[in-house]
């Protein structure tokens, strides 16, 4: 059976990385997306292996697991965020024991991924692929990454729609503009093959997304009963969580 949290405004977030950490060079996006946080009203605990990167990791495979592990087990902690993603996340898993971590919501995309679906499939509690916390240090937010907070305060067996992104970023830019991602590219629902589109809809559990249709989609594992269609103005998501 799974289990979800409950997540509300004010709560407190852990900020921990058990991928890649932030160089030096790059620490005034922390502070940044704090600040932001924190006028939003939300309690920001920073790690200490956010503040590091060596190679392609923030730290040992031993510290980046003891550190995500001590903000599961504390009570005061009621969500955890990556920075943002990396590559060797997969190393921390062998030294997670999931028997003795609490349920809470875990937030976070790409190389994040991997934990999110080894929490889930080993506990049973959710989790939640979306936004990392650096996206949302601009003074605004576009739709689809905010709608990571309607999703994670939704309770059981409420329901939540979402819809795939207007528009997209072409590359990627860590920059210190207003706006974090600069969406100027029109979606387009694609087939993989690249043969004409077919128009229709699919039902079953939508447990993924092809990375081309976001960058940051946000699910609850294991996937959300609904529908979906091939147009792009349909909702993507309608389910009973």
């Amino acid at each position: 059976m799974i289990q979800y949290s409950v997540f509300k405004r004010g709560a407190t977030i852990g900020v921990t990385a058990t991928s890649s950490g932030v160089k030096p060079e790059l620490h005034h996006l922390l502070h940044k997306a704090k600040e932001r946080m924190e006028k939003r009203g939300y309690r920001i605990v920073l790690g200490e292996t956010v503040w590091t990167q060596e190679k392609a990791k923030s730290a040992s495979a031993e510290k980046r697991a003891a550190e995500w592990t001590k903000m599961m087990e504390n009570d005061e902690i009621d969500l955890i965020f990556p920075p943002w993603d990396g590559e060797l996340l997969i190393e921390i898993l062998e030294h997670i024991d999931f028997d003795k971590i609490k349920t809470k919501w875990v937030l976070g995309y790409s190389d994040t991924s991997t934990l999110l679906l080894a929490m889930t499939l080993k506990t049973g509690i959710a989790t939640a692929h979306g936004t990392n916390f650096i996206d949302l240090r601009g003074e605004e937010t576009d739709e689809t990454t905010a709608m990571w907070e309607k999703v994670l305060s939704t309770e059981t067996g409420g329901s939540i729609t979402q819809r795939s992104s207007r528009k997209y970023q072409r590359s990627w830019q860590r920059n210190d503009s207003s706006r974090v991602f600069h969406l100027t590219e029109e979606t387009r629902w694609k087939t993989v093959t690249g043969q004409p589109e077919i128009l229709g809809k699919i039902a079953g559990r939508l447990d993924r997304r092809h990375p081309a249709f976001d960058r940051h989609p946000l699910r609850r594992c294991p996937g959300v009963q609904g529908k979906a269609s091939a147009r792009r103005t349909d909702p993507l998501v309608h389910g009973k969580l």
